[in-house]
């Protein structure tokens, strides 16, 4: 074959080539890949733009099936949580540099998070702070309670959504004073977050009084804070938004914060309640929070009661989430708690966990025609 035949012909095959490369890096939604952590902790936030910027390529098969055909990623069955008591140098320097560069809460958070209260007590202590009133008022008369009738003060909020919402709202507030996001992914996806914390908070709140749990106000609190790490980490790094937008799986992006920081965000989120001297009780029901997406909870040297109380916590958060990050906006679409109806890798222990917990009542409650018209007002109420 002559040259002149030979170039020509050469360069549309590159082309074609390149071509098909696109197309296939267009269809691809999620990345498998394994990146190594780096040497030196100030490239962090390099490492992780690099990993979101190439998280469209190079899938296993079974990480791309449709989510209707429930195959388990390739190497689901092997992960496993980085656990905050092992982690070593490089991976305690992340952790630092991530939890010291978040804002100091605001001064109420931790009177919110020490006690129980009346509803007095609660309108005592936020009407100590005219900016934190003005930041309840103006969240629960946002479209995001789609409300009919416009709330005038903190006893009405306290009658209307329940102390415990009310204060918890107050916390999310404390939690994030000052921050501000200049970049709009960061914020869409702060707001993603505010609104996952408020629901699974609102949900196990449901649960737990329902599954007859004394502690459900506190439980409830857990699951509003379980979430501090994923703030803390979205603050220090704006590239890790798409994780959020794009609907990831709990157990999606906990692989990419583990491959990419050496760390995930329950870590994260119990070294900041541990910084801000939070109650014991706090600190470890976010170190816990995530457990259940494995078969961690094996490993561990916990209570009955613990067990029971982190799962109620983790199956409050996953179905937040479905709801924050899914779209799911009817909680009867949810026949039980499990990979085998849900299809959502982030439930796949949960039928074993439930079990090995006791807590065989949860899908009877879920099934219930009143719960559920109880969870779909919660729904409604943050889907406008």
């Amino acid at each position: 074959m002559s040259a002149d035949i030979v170039i020509p012909v050469s360069v549309l095959v590159v082309l074609f080539y390149i071509v098909w490369r696109i197309n296939r890096t267009k269809k691809t939604t999620k990345n498998n890949a394994n990146i190594p952590l780096s040497n030196s902790v100030s490239n962090l936030a390099p490492k992780i733009n690099q990993f979101s910027q190439t998280s469209a390529v190079d899938n296993s098969d079974e990480l791309n099936q449709e989510k209707h055909e429930y195959k388990v990623p390739a190497d689901f069955l092997d992960f496993k949580l980085i656990p905050s008591e092992n982690l070593d140098d490089e991976q305690q320097k992340a952790v630092t540099i991530i939890s010291q560069s978040f804002r100091k809460p605001h001064p109420l958070l931790l009177p919110l998070t020490q006690s129980s209260f009346e509803p007095s007590e609660l309108f005592d202590l936020i009407k100590t702070d005219a900016e934190m009133t003005a930041k309840i008022l103006n969240a629960v008369n946002s479209p995001l309670f789609a409300l009919r009738q416009p709330i005038t003060n903190i006893n009405h909020a306290i009658i209307f959504l329940g102390i415990t919402q009310v204060k918890n709202i107050a916390l999310q507030f404390a939690v994030q004073s000052n921050m501000e996001f200049r970049d709009k992914a960061q914020n869409d996806a702060y707001n993603k977050l505010w609104k996952a914390s408020y629901l699974a908070s609102a949900f196990c709140l449901l649960f737990a009084k329902e599954m007859g749990e004394d502690n459900a106000a506190e439980l409830s609190t857990h699951c509003l804070l379980s979430y501090l790490g994923d703030l803390a980490i979205l603050s220090y790094q704006p590239s890790v938004a798409v994780f959020y937008l794009d609907d990831y799986t709990l157990y999606e992006r906990t692989k990419v914060f583990q491959n990419t920081i050496g760390t995930n965000a329950a870590v994260v989120g119990k070294y900041l309640a541990q910084q801000w001297q939070l109650p014991q009780s706090i600190e470890s029901g976010i170190d816990y929070s995530i457990l259940p997406l494995t078969n961690g909870t094996v490993d561990k040297d916990l209570s009955s009661e613990q067990l029971r109380h982190i799962l109620i916590c983790y199956l409050s958060c996953r179905l937040g989430d479905l709801v924050a990050f899914g779209d799911v906006r009817d909680i009867s679409t949810v026949g039980e708690v499990s990979f085998e109806a849900l299809g959502e890798v982030d439930f796949y222990y949960t039928q074993e966990n439930i079990k090995r917990t006791g807590l065989d009542k949860i899908n009877a409650v879920i099934a219930d025609a009143t719960f559920r018209k109880k969870i779909n007002k919660v729904i409604e109420q943050t889907s406008a």
